[in-house]
């Protein structure tokens, strides 16, 4: 019996995940299996979607109640930005809870959907509140919680979800590098400016 069984799971050496290791490579045999596996396995996780809404409108009510401590003019585009956000967390939650949206645009479309919203949020978290003091810090403890949920809650293949973490990593990591360079030329550049014309007002 155990080695009847033993063939029904088998080593994948073929597709997009060759780079991973080898105990993340099983899949059912025959492919009809996995297919059936996989399918079963998205279909629980609908479930765990909603999970990852509710963090991303907890998300937006921490920007909210840190706006409302201190509030400044300033801080009006964050609180606009994280209520809409908010808004759009919630509504995607009762679409997802009561299945008020199709089957096939509940499973190809929402994930991704979500994914964006999350994704945007942050950055514009990014862009927003920490306009005049980047740090290479900036949100990296936002991007770390939401990257390791997509793999928790997520009803996407392996493929799909390290696709889209690895973008959401790659591009904040880019715009965070970009953004504290431009500072630091503009710190050097007016530190140069300052100097040059104090030399100018000595002489």
């Amino acid at each position: 019996m155990a080695v009847g069984r033993s063939h029904e799971v088998t080593v994948r050496n073929s597709g997009s995940c060759l780079c991973l290791p080898r105990f993340m490579r099983l899949t059912f045999a025959p492919e009809s299996l996995e297919n059936l596996y996989q399918t079963y396995f998205r279909r629980q996780r609908h479930e765990t979607l909603l999970v990852l809404v509710v963090f991303a409108a907890l998300f937006d009510s921490y920007i909210l109640i840190m706006c409302a401590v201190v509030y400044t003019s300033e801080k009006l585009a964050s609180v606009s930005v994280a209520s809409v956000g908010l808004a759009g967390d919630i509504i995607l939650y009762l679409l997802c809870r009561f299945g008020l949206l199709p089957d096939r645009i509940s499973r190809r479309f929402v994930p991704y959907s979500l994914w964006v919203l999350i994704a945007s949020q942050i950055f514009c978290h990014l862009g927003l509140d920490y306009a005049r003091f980047h740090q290479a810090s900036d949100t990296v403890g936002w991007q770390a919680f939401f990257s390791f949920s997509f793999f928790l809650t997520l009803p996407l293949r392996l493929t799909p979800i390290v696709l889209i973490t690895t973008v959401s990593c790659g591009v904040h990591t880019l715009v965070l590098g970009v953004t504290i360079a431009q500072q630091q030329q503009e710190n050097i550049q007016g530190s140069t400016l300052a100097r040059q014309v104090k030399v100018e007002v000595l002489n």
